[in-house]
């Protein structure tokens, strides 16, 4: 580890929430919110009656009382409802690790910085990130076209186990989680279903922020991203000309590295439109599972979902998965999704992709060794070293 500890704030919030609340509390008594914070806390962790802490226009005045009620009730309100009092520990926290409030009379204030901050000056922002380790969040976002946050995390780890001193993985977790919510609330980052891409604001803003090693390694990284969006490519129009029945062995190798058990690709004619046969693995349960493969480019409609759902019963199975090259209608995902009947799993083109190369299915992967001078090491040795080499 480095001299330093970064993503130090616990509860990471949005700079925008934050903001609200500095500006808020410019002025209020420091003792009347430190007694409704005490009055919040009290309320926590308690097994019995528990708090729908969702809802603050029923907890507040149900479970506090006197100044308590007042401020908190006041903060929802006076925040356009936006703000929940219970979550104001993430942003102190916030302002205590860059000096962003002080106090005077009593009093809470906004320091140079912390008026700095609520009005997004960049300077403090960029310090800011840097220090929270969102700048390095967002070279490592980068990398990827899109990528789900599990697969973000032994990178995030990675880097926090060099910055900082933190090593629980539920730590380690929660902080990627809260840092990838403040970069999506501004804008640098989107995110669509699972998966996190950064946006043309997140690239112009590395572009201004990082430092020209990171930038000569972000370089490298686009030139990799390229390369995979290529090979995407490629897969999906071979995967468009190749035989059936050979896409249909294709699936069959896809669930197998999935974990399925039994994986049977049915034969080419007589198998009731169910291509292949296969049992997943739910903990201590087996659940038996058909699946049709449409190699076709276009929407697969709920006719197709209906017939798959009909034909469960052939092969004593409870739940069915449609997998296509192409998209799926609003229809089908109706249908789908339909209460008190067998379930039916939709993967379309792009999901499809993206678990093939998840799991090395008709693709390879190539490492790529990128050699970097540790300056540190050069830069800091030191009298004493010398003298154990010499020894």
């Amino acid at each position: 580890m480095s001299g330093s500890n970064k993503a130090r704030t616990t509860g990471f919030p949005a700079y925008s929430a934050a903001s609200v609340l500095y500006r808020w509390l410019e002025g209020k008594p420091v003792d009347d919110f430190r007694v409704m914070r005490e009055a919040i806390r009290q309320q926590m962790g308690t097994n019995g009656n528990q708090v729908n802490w969702t809802q603050p226009d029923e907890w507040i005045p149900a479970r506090l009382e006197g100044t308590a009620r007042e401020l908190a009730l006041r903060l929802w309100n006076d925040s356009g409802k936006e703000l929940n009092p219970k979550n104001v520990s993430g942003p102190m926290r916030l302002a205590s690790n860059y000096a962003l409030l002080a106090e005077a009379g009593g009093r809470y204030q906004l320091t140079g910085r912390g008026s700095a901050f609520v009005e997004q000056d960049p300077v403090v922002l960029r310090e800011i990130d840097q220090e929270e380790g969102v700048t390095q969040l967002l070279v490592i976002l980068a990398g990827f076209t899109s990528v789900q946050r599990k697969d973000l995390l032994p990178l995030w780890e990675a880097f926090l186990q060099e910055q900082s001193n933190i090593r629980s993985p539920a730590t380690v977790a929660s902080k990627l989680y809260d840092r990838l919510v403040n970069v999506v609330e501004r804008g640098l980052v989107e995110r669509q279903g699972w998966k996190y891409s950064l946006t043309k604001e997140g690239q112009a803003y590395l572009g201004r922020t990082v430092p020209q090693e990171v930038r000569r390694r972000q370089a490298v990284d686009e030139v990799v991203k390229a390369a995979n969006l290529e090979q995407r490519e490629l897969l999906r129009r071979q995967l468009a000309s190749i035989n059936p029945y050979r896409f249909e062995l294709l699936v069959g190798q896809l669930l197998t590295a999935m974990d399925y058990l039994d994986v049977m690709v049915t034969q080419q004619s007589g198998d009731k439109g169910v291509d292949v046969v296969a049992t997943a693995k739910f903990g201590i349960t087996s659940v038996r599972e058909i699946v049709q493969v449409k190699r076709v480019a276009g929407s697969i409609g709920r006719p197709v979902v209906d017939q798959l759902r009909g034909g469960l019963h052939y092969f004593q199975a409870i739940k069915g998965t449609i997998i296509t090259l192409g998209t799926f209608s609003a229809g089908a995902k109706t249908a789908a999704l339909a209460p008190n009947v067998a379930p039916i799993t939709l993967i379309d083109g792009e999901t499809l992709l993206d678990l093939l190369f998840e799991h090395g299915v008709g693709v390879g992967r190539r490492e790529v060794v990128l050699y970097e001078v540790d300056e540190h090491f050069l830069l800091n040795t030191d009298q004493d070293d010398s003298e154990e080499l010499s020894a």
